[in-house]
């Protein structure tokens, strides 16, 4: 499939450690019965890692991570870049690769190829075994947001990859890349600061006298809706201290390209008119985990995914692509809320109208089927496609 030639920080589909005023989510490693391996693919599942790499959002799906095929192409301006085999495979995919050097490449963007295996402790090329002329991954590879996650979360999806999946011997095509290997890319202006900067920001709400419990909850918001780039598509960049944050887009050049179809992300703050505020957090609950359009769905508990049972709506109305619910919708419902709580009342409305998405006359539905998108919940680990934890 061609993708969109949009510029690529607008392509991102998908925090904050050690950032002021953000808690840590809980370490999972101390619980009992934690697999990081389990761990990882969680991880995996809900950043949309298979939208890309094979596999959608099913690891029991045929092509699992197993990288883009002769059509999987995304143009960025006149390049074309393809997502790489993830499995451990040793001769094309990662499996010539350690885990730190995949975790390199997830908290820094630096292709494990040309990046050896050493700690690095700094984002300064030359500084702290960062290289002094890195060379970085192509877009759209979400490592701009992704890098907010947790040592112990980027550590996990490593520990899938090389021990959680089977290899396939898998050769896809070199991206192209600039000459400088997207270095100009990688700036503080086009991919924001790290750690983000503390909350509350100009573009947010400092909140006080709050219910027991509900300002972890709004952090927990915070991260996730950061490392799951919601900024990416929704506003300029992925830093909730730009004047447009999750504010919906301004140009045209922010568009999608979706088939024939163009579709625009939508502003999410809480503006009465243009934004969410006119929205519950039950019906943004229900954007996240069922993929309803909270302006066509009434705020209601729905207990079942196929139409027309336990309130959810007999002719759905969806959310347009690449919006990406499907993986979203593996998240727990506690980080659900979480984000649909740091939307409604941390970030300060931005009045911003956007036109509405183009769309078929079934409003997606077509494309959100079991066999697309895969089943919810996931499918038992280990399935064909993966071996057992550690």
């Amino acid at each position: 499939m061609l993708r969109s030639s949009v510029p690529w920080q607008w392509l991102v589909v998908l925090a904050i450690a050690g950032c002021g005023g953000m808690p840590q989510p809980t370490s999972q490693a101390a619980n009992p019965g934690y697999d990081q391996v389990e761990h990882g693919r969680r991880m995996v599942l809900q950043h949309a890692c298979g939208d890309c790499h094979g596999g959608a959002n099913n690891p029991a799906a045929d092509g699992w991570l197993q990288g883009a095929r002769a059509t999987d192409t995304f143009m960025v301006g006149p390049l074309k870049t393809y997502p790489r085999n993830l499995t451990p495979d040793s001769a094309t995919g990662t499996g010539r690769y350690t885990e730190r050097q995949i975790f390199n490449a997830l908290r820094y963007g630096l292709r494990p190829s040309a990046t050896p295996d050493v700690e690095i402790t700094s984002t300064v090329p030359g500084q702290g075994n960062f290289p002094a002329q890195p060379k970085y991954l192509a877009p759209s590879m979400p490592w701009a947001a992704w890098r907010y996650m947790t040592d112990e979360e980027l550590h996990a999806i490593a520990a899938y990859l090389k021990r959680g999946l089977k290899p396939v011997s898998h050769k896809v095509t070199d991206s192209e890349a600039p000459p400088d290997n997207w270095a100009s890319e990688v700036t503080v202006e086009k991919i924001g600061q790290y750690p983000p900067p503390p909350y509350p920001t100009g573009q947010e709400v400092a909140l006080a006298n709050l219910p027991a419990g509900t300002e972890q909850k709004i952090m927990r918001g915070r991260y996730l809706a950061i490392s799951h780039a919601c900024g990416g598509c929704h506003s300029s960049v992925a830093e909730p201290s730009r004047p447009d944050w999750v504010g919906g887009i301004t140009k045209p050049e922010q568009e999608f390209q979706i088939g024939p179809f163009k579709t625009r992300p939508r502003n999410l703050t809480p503006d009465n008119t243009t934004g969410m505020g006119r929205f519950s957090e039950r019906q943004i609950f229900n954007a996240l985990r069922f993929g309803l359009r909270p302006g066509e769905t009434p705020d209601v508990e729905i207990t079942s995914a196929t139409p027309g049972v336990g309130n959810h709506p007999p002719n759905p109305k969806y959310l347009a692509p690449p919006m990406p619910w499907p993986s979203w919708r593996h998240m727990p419902d506690e980080d659900l809320w979480a984000i649909a709580a740091y939307l409604k009342h941390a970030v300060k409305p931005f009045r911003n109208r956007v036109a509405d998405s183009e769309g078929p006359p079934d409003f997606w539905a077509s494309g959100y089927t079991v066999d697309k998108i895969g089943p919810h919940p996931a499918v038992p680990f280990p399935t064909k496609n993966e071996v057992g934890g550690q």
